[in-house]
């Protein structure tokens, strides 16, 4: 057992010891300052108005979903057995629609934030390489990987700030 510890505490030693050379560190949260930008933002608000439509469908399916449903619970005691399974057939009918719809609401997220990081991530690149030289910075870390960090290191705010400046 102190085998294993003496080899974790140096397996630990050596991935850290670039981090222990390194006097100018800084934090910055990718995923936020992204997020936070006027694309992102303009990219979303046109996402949700385009899938406005699909989405009113589906809570509309959704709740004649559970109506069937409860339907069902409330007369299938009464029911005949044909109209069980016309009822059956059609929360089934009611179902395959919703995911097909679902699943294409999906599609088209996933496309829209395709495209916009093709768009972003060459410019958030350029952005964290510009920060870097500029700050002298030996080491630029991914703030969700950090325990913590002053707030005067991390830079996601001005990368928000240049990404929004950036044409």
């Amino acid at each position: 057992m102190r085998s294993f510890f003496k080899g974790v505490a140096l397996v630990t030693a050596v991935a850290l010891s670039p981090l222990a050379n390194a006097n100018n560190i800084a934090v910055a949260d990718s995923q936020e300052a992204v997020l936070a930008s006027n694309l992102a933002k303009q990219t979303i608000d046109g996402l949700n108005s385009s899938l406005k439509p699909q989405r009113d469908r589906l809570e509309q399916l959704r709740k004649d979903i559970q109506g069937l449903q409860e339907r069902f619970q409330k007369d299938g005691s009464v029911m005949s057995d044909k109209d069980k399974q016309a009822l059956q057939a059609q929360a089934q009918s009611k179902l395959n629609e919703y995911n097909s719809t679902a699943e294409g609401v999906q599609r088209r997220i996933e496309e829209a934030q395709g495209t916009m990081l093709k768009t972003v991530m060459p410019k958030l690149e350029g952005i964290v390489e510009d920060l870097r030289k500029e700050g002298n910075y030996d080491i630029i870390i991914e703030k969700k990987y950090a325990i913590w960090a002053a707030p005067s290191v991390d830079l996601t705010k001005k990368i928000t700030d240049r990404l929004n400046a950036a044409k």
